[in-house]
């Protein structure tokens, strides 16, 4: 199954969830199996959206043969709107009917995922750092006291 449909499933359990959660706190039950549920279920959502997100980068770097640019532009925009409406509803969800045990859980998600990001941000900028400079890094090459430029063949005398 593709991660888009994954997604979308995921969004259901965690809506069952908060209905069960609801059901079993009406009637005086204890709800914490309903709390993992809902929390795997959150897990299972963000983990399938980056899949989804990152199969409709290639679908647009790699276009279906066969179908129209309309039609794969069309594709494109409604499984991202989709996949917005999907995280606001979430959201919605978290911030105004999910337990309260679960406290201000998006609020804290969302402060998580920001710093995460931003060391995920700082370590790849590190890596690019120290990646070696590839070999155009020497395009002028001193040879004997003459500039070289292989890229042009000339050689421009030094002053």
């Amino acid at each position: 199954m593709d991660p888009f449909t994954l997604a979308m499933m995921a969004i259901g359990a965690v809506k069952s969830g908060v209905a069960m959660y609801k059901e079993a706190k009406s009637v005086g039950k204890e709800a914490m199996g309903v709390m993992t549920e809902i929390a795997d279920g959150l897990s299972s959502f963000f983990e399938h959206q980056d899949k989804a997100v990152t199969e409709a980068k290639n679908l647009e770097k790699n276009p279906p043969k066969g179908k129209s640019l309309q039609a794969i532009a069309l594709d494109n925009v409604l499984r991202r709107k989709r996949l917005e409406q999907a995280e606001y509803d979430l959201r919605q969800m978290l911030t105004y009917e999910a337990p309260p045990e679960l406290g201000a859980l998006w609020t804290e998600f969302q402060a998580e995922r920001a710093k995460l990001l931003a060391d995920k941000d700082k370590f790849d900028k590190a890596q690019k750092k120290r990646m070696p400079r590839s070999s155009w890094s020497g395009i002028f090459t001193v040879i004997s006291g003459t500039f070289a430029s292989p890229l042009s063949g000339v050689y421009l005398p030094s002053s």
